[in-house]
């Protein structure tokens, strides 16, 4: 049986209130092998970004086991932690915030070698590796001096992306990398990473709540919804046989100009969002959906109703 690049177990992450504990992973499972992408969609605020930075650590678990290459991470020291950061890095959701702004290109692109590899490259060869990058990502030698304020959205991405690449990582997080660019050139950066992936044989999570980006991109997908996992599947499985409630609704609302789908079935949820500060128990999307039992509310559980094809509802028990 071959182990899992990355592969969490019961992962669960609380926030402490003053109204009491927000659950904002709750009870996540999911399997990343080498060289595929997992591609983890929902609403705003529904975790996906807590869930990216719980399994590199950058936020403290509550509970549960984050695995990568078969060993429980959640166990290492600081010392062991930067030994695994060479294998496993995130591309940051806002590349302006992410970059300081007070060092060059260069300094920014160099850096995870110097913090993670410390002196054991001479200048020349840390010259050559950040180059070599810089051309890889797409971004020309020139912009090297330059500054991040002096560069637009597109290239300040690429900056991220070759900060990312630059250590030679196994698996990296894609936290919402192209939300906030214009479509020529979000074009542009998901050609780049999946070029990337197959000339380096990377791994990727890739969060967004685009699912016409998601389905380009990525070889599964899970969605979620107020911290849980509600389903998760192949692409293609889950575009053309979407079982759970809330991922009909989310299919429905893409936007199309098929004058042959003008007239398809909206799936429009009803009633409020429930908060997420001291959940009841069972399915977060009994409150909005038509279809809830007493069952739902009282009991939530992923299982698997076909092959590689996982859903949060009792309609398929």
């Amino acid at each position: 049986m071959t182990i899992p690049l990355i592969e969490t177990v019961g992962l669960n992450k609380f926030f402490k209130t003053p109204g009491g504990m927000l659950h904002a992973v709750e009870n996540i499972n999911l399997k990343i092998p080498a060289h595929k992408t997992l591609g983890v969609v929902g609403e705003s605020g529904c975790g996906k970004s807590t869930l990216g930075r719980a399994i590199l650590r950058l936020t403290p678990v509550t509970s549960g086991q984050v695995f990568f290459e078969g060993k429980n991470i959640l166990h290492y020291g600081k010392s062991d932690m930067k030994q695994v950061y060479r294998d496993m890095q995130m591309i940051f959701q806002d590349p302006y915030s992410s970059l300081n702004p007070r060092m060059t290109i260069y300094n920014l692109i160099s850096e995870p070698v110097r913090e993670l590899y410390g002196g054991s490259m001479s200048r020349t060869e840390m010259a050559d590796r950040v180059h070599q990058i810089m051309e890889l990502c797409g971004l020309p030698r020139r912009y090297a001096n330059s500054y991040p304020h002096e560069m637009d959205g597109g290239r300040r991405q690429r900056v991220g992306l070759a900060r990312a690449m630059v250590i030679d990582p196994k698996f990296i997080i894609c936290d919402e990398p192209v939300s906030a660019l214009d479509v020529s050139v979000q074009a542009q950066i998901l050609n780049l990473l999946m070029d990337l992936q197959e000339q380096h044989g990377l791994s990727y999570m890739f969060i967004t709540h685009d699912l016409c980006v998601v389905r380009h991109i990525s070889d599964d997908i899970m969605v979620m919804y107020m911290g849980q996992a509600v389903e998760c599947a192949g692409k293609n499985e889950l575009f053309a046989n979407p079982l759970h409630p809330y991922t009909k609704a989310l299919l429905s609302a893409i936007p199309t100009t098929s004058l042959s789908r003008r007239n398809r079935i909206r799936y429009m949820p009803k009633g409020e969002v429930s908060s997420p500060v001291n959940p009841a128990p069972g399915c977060r999307f009994a409150p909005r959906c038509p279809y809830a039992s007493e069952k739902c509310k009282a009991e939530y559980q992923l299982r698997e109703v076909g092959p590689n094809h996982y859903v949060a509802c009792h309609m398929f028990d």
